[in-house]
């Protein structure tokens, strides 16, 4: 599939201080501020709060909106009028009915923190983020089209020509929402100016930007991707990630703090254990509590190391239905992130040496 772009395409290089990834790890010497959102005024005042101190590991727990990932379907990013603007939902529907900018946001009901991540995200790679996203619940749009029964699937349309879609049971939930607002700013044009579609737990190419149509359907669509053999379930399995230290550091003996992220979909995480010795052992880190059931969680862990030398550090997760993050079959091997993404363990070769 077309690629997963993030800021690492960009920036390459480690800034005084700041690591110039697409999740927005960033390391300073005095921030120490996190918070927890109680309500949405709350939510909004953490945009403000920068980077989190999880007691040592540094990192922007939100996504800026210009370090967040791309994903590219065709090279076009329609330039779309607010004025002009009309969502139109049909298909299946006693009353068909069309939207315009201000009638979304009349109804605006949701503000939710969602990890989004694109299918082709490799194991460690950075084409994932979490955002504060605004708009209103699908189901609240669909149910003023009085939906007929015997519908299957609702299909969203862009306007760039890209089409998929998601199982109505799915559209029915409260979680899916049409988003207009970006960590409290209108949508980027990059990222899908005025409305996209966000379906927590999913994968990206189902939340749809640019859309201009919504049709409920009796039949099993198929989306542009899924046509390709792409999964069309596109679930987000257990997915974690050390991002510090990173890949061939070389750390004084001593005191240091590892850390990252770590995401369960629908089920969320409960544990994250940290092997040292290339997985032959595990200890539990400490996971910060996430921003939502759908935004992913920080993790620590104090490492000690005595003894200088090489060291392979690995990450795992385990949902609260007890299940452990899987390691890549030998087809998965081959296949990488085809057809419903990557599966596997992250690991990172450090060098120990002695102090000073």
């Amino acid at each position: 599939m077309k690629e997963c772009y993030s800021r690492r395409d960009f920036i390459r290089t480690v800034g005084l201080g700041t690591l110039g990834f697409g999740f927005g790890v960033s390391i300073f010497d005095s921030l120490y501020q996190y918070a927890e959102a109680e309500d949405n005024q709350d939510k909004h005042t953490l945009l403000m709060k920068g980077t989190v101190n999880f007691k040592g590991f540094m990192a922007k727990e939100i996504t800026p909106n210009d370090e967040f990932y791309l994903t590219t379907y065709s090279e076009k990013v329609p330039d779309i009028n607010y004025s002009n603007f009309r969502l139109r939902v049909e298909g299946q529907v006693k009353k068909p009915l069309i939207f315009t900018m201000k009638d979304l946001e009349n109804r605006m009901d949701k503000t939710e923190f969602v990890t989004l991540q694109c299918i082709g995200n490799p194991i460690g790679g950075d084409s994932i983020g979490n955002a504060l996203w605004d708009g209103v619940t699908l189901r609240k749009v669909l149910d003023e089209t009085l939906p007929k029964g015997g519908i299957v699937k609702a299909a969203f349309y862009a306007e760039d020509g890209y089409s998929d879609s998601i199982p109505y049971a799915l559209a029915r939930s409260e979680d899916v929402l049409l988003a207009f607002r970006m960590n409290g700013e209108p949508l980027p044009r990059q990222h899908g100016y005025p409305l996209r579609a966000i379906v927590p737990g999913i994968y990206g190419m189902k939340h749809v930007k640019w859309l201009s149509k919504i049709e409920l359907v009796n039949y099993d669509f198929k989306g542009y991707w899924e046509k390709r053999g792409w999964s069309d379930e596109a679930v987000m399995p257990i997915r974690s990630q050390i991002l510090m230290p990173m890949e061939g550091k070389t750390i004084a003996a001593g005191n240091y703090v590892i850390g990252g992220i770590a995401y369960a979909g629908r089920y969320g995480i409960s544990r994250v254990q940290v092997s040292l010795d290339d997985k032959k052992t595990w200890h539990e880190a400490e996971i910060k509590k996430p921003l939502s059931r759908w935004s992913w969680s920080l993790w620590r862990y104090d490492w000690k190391p005595l003894k200088e030398g090489d060291y392979t550090i690995t990450v795992r997760g385990i949902d609260r239905s007890g299940k452990a993050q899987e390691s890549p079959s030998i087809f998965a091997k081959i296949l990488g992130t085809f057809p419903d993404g990557a599966k596997g363990l992250h690991s990172v070769k450090v060098k120990v040496t002695k102090k000073g």
